[in-house]
């Protein structure tokens, strides 16, 4: 960071220490590299605290690079497509209470397994999408804290330059340097100042952009961790719901075929029983008749014959 950055000036974010401020030891240091200036060099003061500047500019670039790589319009959709599988897998509103999935109401089996084939693919290619994303986003956080550091040990080193800027006017001014001389130094100190102010910003601007980066990320996270798995697990539950349903509705049917089959063969049973009683009682009044018949024609035939022998005698 050159020579000015081993000064210890920490001061707060936008406020240049007087040089009153600071200990005797490090105004004599600054007192002496103020003296060291060549104010009568163009070249020299045009130099003085470029290399800060230019460095300033690279991070600025860096920022801006990181900053305008935050299109949050594939995460949204992302995001979007997941909340919409979800709730197209979700099976409340057509089965609600446990009597009304029991008795027809849920999901049947296949159904729930096609819903699920059919949304699992797209869920999964969110997922590798915001893995992916989240990682990013860690990366580019690191890399912003890096920036971040850097920048601060640059703030340093602008406070250190528009001190020292200072007390070279101050001694300019002293030894009675020309009017134009004091004019080219202090415009170049202001210039050093608009670069301090720039870094102030773009502190506050890489703590946004990463307090930005930290929300997403634990959004993601939550995604990835607990909406995915919970889906999961609800799917896992309403595949065993519809199964043990599918199992209930084939044994519901079988044992009303059976009752039917049962209720059926009583019927036949109770025809055949009648039919069987009434079939008895035909033959045995047929059987009556034919004794009665025969009994008649038994007595006909002995009257017949007593006539026969009363003639006789």
């Amino acid at each position: 960071m050159g020579e000015f950055s081993q000064f210890a000036l920490v001061p707060e974010q936008g406020v240049v220490p007087e040089i009153s401020q600071l200990d005797e030891g490090m105004q004599s240091r600054i007192r002496a590299m103020a003296a060291k200036i060549d104010v009568h060099s163009s070249a020299e003061v045009a130099g003085f605290g470029a290399r800060a500047q230019k460095e300033m500019g690279a991070f600025s670039d860096i920022a801006l690079s990181q900053m305008l790589q935050k299109d949050t319009g594939d995460l949204s959709a992302a995001m979007q497509t997941l909340s919409e599988q979800i709730r197209a897998c979700s099976f409340g509103a057509q089965a609600k209470g446990l009597l009304r999935r029991m008795f027809g109401g849920a999901q049947s089996l296949d159904q729930v397994r096609a819903a699920y084939e059919k949304a699992e693919p797209k869920i999964s290619a969110c997922a590798n999408e915001m893995t992916d994303r989240r990682v990013m986003l860690m990366r580019d956080s690191a890399l912003l804290e890096r920036v971040y550091a850097r920048n601060e040990g640059l703030y340093r080193e602008l406070c250190s330059l528009i001190v020292v800027g200072e007390e070279a006017i101050r001694q300019a001014k002293a030894r009675g340097e020309a009017a134009h001389v004091v004019s080219r130094l202090e415009r170049r100190v202001e210039d050093i100042r608009l670069t301090q102010l720039a870094s102030t910003q773009l502190a506050a601007q890489i703590r946004v952009v990463q307090s930005s980066d930290s929300v997403t990320c634990e959004k993601l996270r939550t995604a990835l961790e607990v909406t995915i798995p919970l889906w999961k697990s609800q799917m896992a539950a309403a595949l065993g719901l519809a199964r043990a349903t599918d199992s209930l509705r084939m044994h519901q049917r079988t044992e009303k075929d059976a009752m039917r089959g049962i209720r059926e063969g009583a019927q036949e049973l109770h025809a055949q029983k009648n039919a069987y009683v009434s079939a008895a009682k035909k033959s045995e009044q047929e059987r009556a008749e034919q004794t009665a018949a025969e009994l008649l024609e038994e007595l006909e035939s002995i009257e017949a014959g007593l006539k026969a022998r009363a003639m006789q005698a």
